[in-house]
């Protein structure tokens, strides 16, 4: 009877213990990361900083802006190829407190993921922060 008892006793704790639910995993894997900057100033420079995983390090360039024959800027882009990490985060800045747009944009394999602009008052440098979760799908 104690045997039985004992049995029934380790049969019920292993059974209603925690009950553990299987998060689907996914991974991402050769995604293409595309960055691109835009602005409305002309003869402008910016700061494009962002993590890079192969490198395990941040990247920060000053990148000065091309313009077509119109005088509108021409975007500054960034292309990470076989991009197979969760995260894509950094940030966009000009180094003045010029009072003009400055626009962001992020697409993964071509999908538009973020879209962002900011005008400044003239009296602090702009900065766009971007922190995105490939996998969510969402800004972090």
């Amino acid at each position: 009877m104690k045997r039985l008892f004992l049995l029934l006793l380790v049969v019920y704790s292993c059974t209603t213990g925690t009950i553990q639910t299987e998060e689907e995993t996914t991974e991402v894997l050769d995604k293409t990361v595309r960055i691109e900057v835009n602005t409305l100033q002309e003869n402008d420079a910016v700061q494009i900083n962002y993590y890079d995983y192969i490198e395990d390090k941040h990247i920060l360039n000053e990148y000065l802006f091309n313009y077509d024959s119109s005088g509108n800027a021409i975007p500054v882009v960034i292309t990470l190829d076989d991009y197979d990490f969760r995260f894509i985060q950094g940030n966009i800045y000009r180094k003045n407190s010029i009072p003009t747009q400055l626009s962001l944009k992020i697409y993964v394999d071509d999908e538009l993921i973020i879209d962002e602009s900011k005008t400044g008052d003239g009296s602090e440098w702009i900065n766009i922060e971007f922190n995105y979760d490939i996998l969510k799908e969402e800004n972090i």
